[in-house]
């Protein structure tokens, strides 16, 4: 008789002593927890081909929103960029910092003059632009599937207050 309870034992077993008091925790549980995946650790599905190996098509990541509160992102880091709120955002890989003139040949990044190893990407690609300043405030970002032709992606430089977040797993 271990399932068969009376219903004065079921809907205590359910809602404790008192109804009221287990319907309010119920209600702070739902709230922290719509605040928590909302402002907090947000869930991001990645849609396309752009950060692909690194990052594949349908895969279910996690967006921390609070990454960089108190930090500025790094050049590697994978960031979560806003456009029209946060129902629509670009995951994207930060490759040049505010100031740093960038710019590709032959496929290769260059940051000041110097080219800069990136060992995330399988392909280096052919990717060819012409060396400019980032603007302060501003960090230049692209996708690591660098097979795909320069003019497919969303690319180039991104205002600091775009930034949601970074990767978390």
């Amino acid at each position: 008789r271990l399932f068969h309870m009376n219903p004065i034992t079921l809907k205590r077993f359910i809602f404790g002593s008192s109804i009221n008091r287990t319907l309010l925790r119920a209600l702070i549980t739902a709230l922290l927890l719509f605040a928590f995946f909302r402002f907090v650790l947000l869930p991001v599905r990645v849609r396309g081909e752009s950060m692909s190996p690194t990052f594949r098509d349908g895969a279910l990541h996690a967006a921390f929103l609070l990454k960089y509160a108190r930090a500025e992102p790094s050049r590697g880091d994978v960031v979560v960029i806003e456009t029209t709120g946060k129902r629509v955002l670009y995951l994207k890989r930060i490759l040049g910092l505010p100031g740093e003139t960038i710019g590709f040949k032959n496929g290769k990044r260059v940051i000041d003059g110097r080219e800069l190893d990136e060992p995330y990407l399988d392909v280096k690609g052919n990717w060819e632009l012409a060396p400019f300043r980032i603007p302060e405030h501003h960090y230049f970002v692209a996708g690591d599937n660098r097979s795909l032709p320069m003019d497919v992606h969303v690319l180039g430089t991104v205002d600091r207050a775009k930034i949601a977040g970074g990767i978390l797993f």
